[in-house]
C-alpha cells in the first residue's frame, strides 16, 4: 500500500513581509502561531501532519486533532510556545537547585532564574518583595522532545526564598512561571568558614553563618593587628552569607578575618600571595 505524501514548501517572502501559521486544536493541545521563516516544508501523511522547521526539527500532530490551519500576517497564537511540565526547587545545606522540564519548544531562547529579594523572611511593613535576576540558562531553541534543565544558586540573608523562571522567545517576549519556595533552614550554629581560595591573589570568599539575628562585624587585620578594611558592620538576619576580600592595593603577606557576631568572635589566618 502507498502512502501519499503532500509537500507544502512554505515562500513566506511572497505572502507577507512577516507571516504566521495558525493552529488550533480541538483537543487539550494550546492553539500557537509560528513565523513562517522558521518553517521548511509541512507534510501531511496518512493521519498526520509534519511541521519540519527551518534547525531540522521536526513537530507532528495527528489531523485529527486539529481544528483549523490559518495564514495571518499577526501571532495570533501563544506568543511563547514553550510548554513548561515540571519546576522544582531542593535544598542541599546552603545550596539550593532548581530543576524544570519542558515538552516542546519553539523559538525558546532561555530562561532568566529570579530570587525573591530581600528573601520571605517577616518584611518591614510597607516593603514589598522584589524579584531580582540571578542566572541564565540557555533553551534549546526548537524542540518536539522533553528537554531538562538545572541550576544551582546560594541564596544569602535568610532560609526561606522563592524562585521563578522568565522564559524568553529569540523575538524578546517573555513570560513567567509559577512561583515555588523553598526552606534551607537555619544554621545551628555560629561560624566563619575558612577563606577559600587560600593563598589567594588578590580575591578570596569569607563565608559565615548566623544561627539568630545579630548585630554582625567582619574585619580584616594586617599582621599587626592594625585594621585594613572592614567588610560587615550592619544588623544581619539569621543565615548563612558569604563576602569577597579584594587584596589588590595590599602587599604580600599574612592577613587576618575577624567575625564578631553577639557574644561570638572567631579569627581566621588568610595569606596573600602576589
Amino acid at each position: 500500500m502507498k502512502t501519499t505524501c503532500i509537500f507544502l514548501i512554505l515562500f513566506p517572502t511572497l505572502i507577507f513581509s512577516q507571516a504566521y501559521l495558525g493552529v488550533s486544536y480541538n483537543n487539550a493541545d494550546p492553539s500557537n502561531s509560528t513565523n513562517l521563516n522558521l518553517i521548511q516544508k509541512i507534510t501531511f501523511s496518512g493521519t498526520n501532519v509534519s511541521f519540519l522547521l527551518t534547525d531540522n526539527t521536526t513537530v507532528a500532530k495527528g489531523l485529527s486533532s486539529i481544528n483549523k490551519i490559518t495564514f495571518s500576517p499577526t501571532n495570533g497564537g501563544n506568543p511563547l510556545p514553550v510548554e513548561l511540565i515540571s519546576f522544582t526547587a531542593v535544598a542541599n545545606g546552603n545550596k539550593v537547585t532548581l530543576e524544570w522540564s519542558t515538552a516542546t519548544e519553539i523559538m525558546n531562547y532561555g530562561f532568566e532564574v529570579e530570587r525573591t529579594n530581600p528573601p520571605l523572611n517577616p518584611l518591614p511593613r510597607g516593603e514589598e518583595k522584589v524579584w531580582e535576576k540571578v542566572g541564565f540558562v540557555e533553551g534549546h531553541g526548537n524542540s518536539n522532545s522533553p528537554k531538562e534543565y538545572s541550576f544551582t544558586d546560594v541564596p544569602q540573608g535568610g532560609t526561606k526564598f522563592q524562585y521563578r523562571l522568565k522564559q524568553i522567545d529569540s523575538d524578546g517576549k517573555h513570560s513567567y512561571s509559577d512561583a515555588i519556595s523553598v526552606d534551607i533552614g537555619l544554621p545551628n550554629q555560629y561560624a566563619l568558614n575558612q577563606n577559600y581560595p587560600n593563598p589567594f591573589n588578590p580575591t578570596t570568599t569569607i563565608s559565615y553563618k548566623l544561627p539568630e539575628k545579630s548585630y554582625t562585624t567582619l574585619k580584616i587585620y594586617d599582621a599587626l593587628s592594625n585594621e585594613v578594611v572592614s567588610l560587615v558592620n550592619e544588623q544581619k538576619e539569621a543565615g548563612s552569607y558569604s563576602v569577597t576580600f579584594n587584596g589588590s592595593n595590599l602587599a604580600s603577606g599574612v592577613y587576618f578575618s575577624r567575625l564578631t557576631a553577639g557574644s561570638y568572635t572567631s579569627l581566621i589566618k588568610m595569606i596573600l600571595a602576589k
